[in-house]
């Protein structure tokens, strides 16, 4: 097994190989987007599906945002900043499902779904509203970094701004969630 340290400002980190030359471990910044669609599909899935509330609307919100990745290969297949780009692009196109099914108010019967599913409905029609009511920038900062587990270095990254303003709309996003009278309802009702 080859490790490459790269010390580069834009590539800090390390590169693992399988063998070959260390020269080999070729800049990961340049691999086909086939590899790319690969490795990046489980976490595009699981932005659109934290957002939407189920795994099928997830992979839609996912493949759309890896379908603008490929219309756009050119440019993006050496930026070091592509995978935060499919990944905001991902919770963009599930917030527009979203404003869709809110206009056109086709949402499934709770009625018809198993027990499992009928929690996570009430879970999401519980925790929608509740996130509604932080800024956007609150909004998007709570749930990429505790729902779809980005680190505030890569929350920076997909929003555009400083760390320090990401842990800042952090901290009062979630303090203004457990100051909801719902929240404390919902764990309440999670903890039974």
């Amino acid at each position: 097994m080859t490790v490459v340290v790269n010390r580069e400002p834009e590539l800090v980190g390390c590169l693992v190989g399988d063998g070959g030359s260390a020269g080999g471990a070729a800049d990961d910044r340049h691999e086909s987007f086939e590899a790319f669609f690969d490795r990046l599909l489980p976490r595009a899935v699981s932005v659109g599906r934290r957002i939407l509330g189920s795994r099928s609307d997830g992979e839609d919100a996912a493949v759309e945002g890896l379908a603008r990745a490929y219309l756009r290969w050119d440019e993006l297949s050496g930026a070091s900043y592509r995978e935060a780009w499919v990944l905001r692009v991902t919770a963009n196109a599930a917030y527009d499902q979203l404003r869709r099914q809110a206009r056109s108010r086709k949402f499934e019967s709770a009625e018809a779904a198993p027990r499992d599913e009928m929690r996570a409905v009430d879970l999401r029609r519980t925790l929608v509203p509740m996130l509604r009511r932080l800024s956007r920038r609150q909004r998007e900062v709570v749930i990429l970094s505790h729902m779809v587990g980005l680190s505030h270095e890569e929350i920076a990254g997909v929003l555009g701004c400083s760390i320090g303003s990401v842990k800042v709309h952090a901290r009062r996003g979630l303090e203004r969630l457990r100051g909801d009278p719902a929240w404390q309802e919902a764990l309440a009702e999670e903890e039974r």
